[in-house]
């Protein structure tokens, strides 16, 4: 038997990355800390997917938004 963990945190931040690359916008999300998450304005949501810079700030998949801009103030949600 074969088990395969593949971590698709990851590559749907990374797959992001690319998109909105491809799109113009002007970082890399995935040189600075970022999520794929729900909508702040809305004041819901939780982490999906998070770049290996929001991991140094210790921010975890899962996690609401809240608790995230509390560890790191400057995140940027996509």
């Amino acid at each position: 038997m074969t088990v395969l963990h593949v971590d698709a945190n990851s590559a749907y931040l990374s797959w992001s990355a690319v998109k909105l690359l491809e799109q113009g916008y002007g970082q890399d999300i995935r040189q600075i800390p970022s999520v794929i998450a729900g909508d702040p304005k809305d004041r819901h949501g939780i982490i999906l997917a998070k770049s290996m810079a929001a991991k140094k700030y210790q921010i975890k998949t899962g996690e609401s938004l809240f608790e995230a801009f509390r560890k790191c103030p400057n995140l940027q949600v996509f």
